[in-house]
């Protein structure tokens, strides 16, 4: 059995004091303790959790575990710093996202809606295989995602939906719905849509289907961790974007040279640089997002590399 949480409340002050007392190097203490007090303890932690030492795990000699004591030459200022470059590169993702959620949206409603004006209601218009695989729970993935697309619907405060039900009988047409539907629905939608109508949305990036399903999924990853305010520079990557054939999109074919820009936030960023470039080419966002990791703060123990920004990622295509 676990033991019980122990650990007492401590006040800001304190707080650094047991920050200090591990290793962590405090330039200035009262603006530490203001950053404390408006950022937070808990929010903070991931950013200095680069600078703690590691020792051998005592149960399997290949790995190690992170202690609570700081390499020599930690400072607290550094991880304010990688806070705020990291809440910046969200806004830059969000930006980039928003986007590509919308032009998805056209290209469901658009897709679909020749079908029928309620496609997205019937396997009968969709991927009959994917939409009728029973789910854990007992539903089908169709059933469980237009429970979601309805709870979506319904918790939609905007005027058109008001003056729909009070002029017509549900259901709404595909061409409206989508406008109620966060981006993690659509990316569900496009999964489970018919063969024909992914291959011809795929077409319009000049990508195969799987592959934009995939890139789909990873950015809708890195949008509900952004739209969370999570730890995102270093963070993990859990929909991992799949690599292209070189005829699809030859200037993402490198993210295959290495799993550290797949499994980390440079797979995700060259991904939205790509459908960035295909919706709007004259977006300044990929130099903007280009930029962003050229300032990465100066600092020892974290730096782009452990974003899967290896060395020579600048001189790739998808950024000039």
């Amino acid at each position: 059995m676990l033991p019980p949480y122990t650990k007492p409340h401590l006040s800001f002050t304190d707080q650094l004091a047991l920050l200090m007392a591990r290793g962590l190097v405090v330039t200035d203490q009262a603006k530490a303790v203001l950053h404390l007090e408006r950022i937070g303890y808990g929010r903070l932690t991931p950013y200095w959790q680069p600078f703690q030492q590691l020792v051998p795990d005592p149960n399997n000699a290949t790995r190690t575990i992170r202690t609570e004591q700081f390499q020599a030459g930690a400072e607290f200022r550094h991880a304010v710093d990688l806070y705020l470059f990291d809440k910046q590169l969200r806004l830059l993702f969000l930006d980039a996202v928003e986007r590509v959620e919308v032009a998805l949206r056209v290209d469901l409603a658009h897709a679909l809606g020749k079908r029928d004006p309620f496609a997205h209601r019937s396997p009968a218009f969709l991927d009959a295989h994917r939409a009728n695989q029973v789910q854990r729970g007992g539903g089908t993935r169709h059933a469980d995602w237009l429970t979601n697309a309805d709870r979506a619907l319904a918790r939609s405060k905007e005027d058109w939906v008001k003056e729909f039900h009070a002029t017509y009988s549900p259901p709404v047409p595909i061409w409206m719905a989508v406008e109620a539907w966060d981006f993690g629905t659509l990316s569900w939608l496009l999964e489970i849509a018919h063969p024909n109508d992914r291959a011809a949305i795929a077409k319009r990036y000049s990508l195969l289907p799987n592959t934009l399903v995939s890139w789909i999924k990873t950015l809708a990853f890195v949008r509900n961790t952004s739209a969370h305010h999570s730890r995102l520079w270093n963070a993990g990557i859990v929909n991992q974007p799949l690599v292209p054939k070189p005829f699809e999109a030859p200037s993402l074919v490198h993210i295959g040279s290495d799993l550290e820009r797949r499994t980390r936030v440079y797979g995700a960023a060259a991904v939205a640089s790509y459908f960035v470039r295909r919706i709007n080419p004259g977006s300044s966002w990929p130099a903007r997002m280009k930029a962003h990791w050229h300032a990465f703060p100066g600092m020892p123990f974290a730096g782009p590399v452990q974003g899967g920004f290896l060395p020579g990622w600048e001189a790739e295509a998808i950024w000039n």
